[in-house]
């Protein structure tokens, strides 16, 4: 993965994880906050595991 993009990716889960901080200290834990709880994590999942290399093979 580019160097730019794995810090556009580490700067949105950051301010991801700030907004789920904040939505659950003035609302508490709904639906919502538990989908937002998803997206953080995926995004910390992508942020891992991404990989931007070309594939060694082919598609035929």
């Amino acid at each position: 993965m580019s160097q730019e993009l794995e810090h556009y990716l580490t700067l949105a889960l950051q301010r991801l994880e700030k907004a789920y901080d904040e939505i659950i200290k003035t609302q508490g834990y709904t639906r919502d906050t538990e989908k937002l709880k998803m997206l953080v994590e995926m995004t910390r999942e992508q942020v891992k595991n991404e990989n931007s290399r070309t594939a060694t093979s082919q598609t035929r």
